[in-house]
């Protein structure tokens, strides 16, 4: 059993630590942005679009009122995380980052051992 409130931290950390390597890739070529200016960027680029199924997933994490995690979303997440060179865009740069990043990588990892309740 898999419960909300222990998936919800490792879920969020795996969600900054592909933010934040995304922030450092791009202000390394644009220049150093404040957090606002950057929250922008991540809303409106079209660059930061292949995190949106992650994002999409921990809003309806939020919104689950069991304490369970239901079965299905535990089955989505598994499948959304499992980093691939050729497919959708997320499972490919998800794939890079975990390659390049080692944070991403241990996030990566407690998300996982997570999941196996």
């Amino acid at each position: 059993m898999v419960t909300l409130t222990v998936l919800r931290r490792p879920l969020l950390d795996l969600h900054k630590a592909l933010v934040d390597a995304e922030r450092e890739d791009y202000e390394r070529g644009r220049g150093r942005m404040t957090d606002g200016e950057f929250l922008k960027v991540l809303i409106d680029d079209p660059a930061f679009a292949w995190l949106g199924p992650l994002t999409a997933l921990i809003v309806r994490l939020e919104e689950i009122e069991s304490a369970e995690v239901p079965k299905e979303f535990i089955a989505e997440l598994r499948r959304l995380l499992k980093p691939a060179e050729v497919g959708p865009a997320f499972q490919r740069k998800y794939n890079e980052l975990l390659q390049k990043r080692p944070e991403a990588l241990v996030a990566h990892g407690a998300v996982m051992r997570t999941l196996l309740g």
